[in-house]
């Protein structure tokens, strides 16, 4: 009698729902085992809308766990287990050098832009900061720096003109997930050769948790940290006097109605409530904004008005 195939070891490292789309397509494969799931879930990933790794693992009798670190003895667990490939899906932690040896394929990462530019946590945002017109979505080798490894495939795409952190952010997880799913054969066939990175390489760091607007900055950057900051996020704000002025959303205005007359100053009211704001080479219309606290209709005459100053 003809012995029996072993089914490939494949562990996965993830959080967020590109890991609930990854884990539910190679658990959905005959040939392919997953022994152990890990990932690092927090509060916010339910807020933003995404499954939970741990319960979508649960449900397909994977077993899972959610560290808040990796310890020596997961890596012990993992040793145990001999995987034959660990996938990191948007997941949260940097690898340590004794776990990356462990698989006899390696481990395979995806990150959320065009390696070597954007290594680091956030390119997709640090990608519409920058004002950039594309991004893209790199698979990769891990070795020991952060997004340095070998190229195993790569995916262009353009970031729309109003689209926002938050939509650039999920729309590059479903991006990376079919080209995981394209790819994932030949991934564990080792059929694609391992390229090293070429080019300018970039790094940039974790975002702040609040952004003040600086108004003597470009009509355009400025509008791009409101984008990149755009709810579901904390959105980027400014003083107004004794409050807070959220704004959520806003247009570029060039115009010769208006003189610039100096960063944040209000310089024309629109349809009531839409501010016009001068910056430092044009106007911002905020098009979507909160005051906080929210004004009396008596203060909406004081504030509400040309010549007022933002900042």
């Amino acid at each position: 009698m003809a012995q029996k195939e072993e089914r490939l070891k494949v562990i996965v490292f993830g959080c967020q729902q590109i890991a609930v789309d990854f884990i539910g397509y190679i658990n959905s494969l005959e040939d392919v085992d997953i022994p152990l799931v890990v990932t690092y879930e927090l509060p916010l990933d339910k807020t933003y809308g995404y499954k939970s790794v741990l319960e979508e693992a649960k449900s397909f009798n994977v077993n899972v766990v959610n560290p808040p670190r990796i310890t020596e003895k997961l890596i012990d667990m993992i040793k145990e287990i001999k995987p034959d490939i660990i996938f990191s899906v948007y997941y949260r932690k940097i690898f340590p050098k004794e776990l990356i040896q462990i698989p006899r394929l390696g481990c395979v990462n995806v990150h959320p832009s065009l390696l070597p530019k954007y290594r680091g946590p956030v390119p997709t945002a640090w990608a519409i900061m920058n004002g950039e017109k594309e991004t893209g979505v790199t698979i990769h080798m891990i070795d020991e720096g952060v997004d340095t490894g070998d190229i195993l495939a790569q995916k262009a795409f353009k970031i729309g003109k109003e689209e926002t952190g938050h939509e650039l952010y999920v729309r590059a997880m479903k991006v990376g997930f079919d080209l995981l799913k394209e790819r994932f054969y030949d991934i564990i066939n080792q059929k694609l050769a391992p390229q090293k990175q070429k080019g300018d390489a970039s790094f940039y760091g974790k975002l702040k948790s609040k952004y003040t607007i600086d108004w003597k900055q470009s009509a355009e950057n400025i509008r791009n940290l409101i984008r990149t900051r755009a709810k579901p996020y904390n959105v980027a704000e400014s003083f107004f006097f004794n409050h807070y002025i959220l704004i959520n959303k806003t247009t570029i205005l060039r115009s010769d109605k208006y003189t610039l007359q100096g960063a944040g100053k209000i310089v024309d009211v629109l349809d009531g409530e839409k501010l016009v704001v001068s910056c430092a080479d044009g106007y911002l219309v905020l098009d979507e904004y909160e005051i906080v606290p929210r004004l009396t209709d008596i203060e909406k005459a004081v504030y509400i008005k040309i010549g007022n100053r933002l900042g």
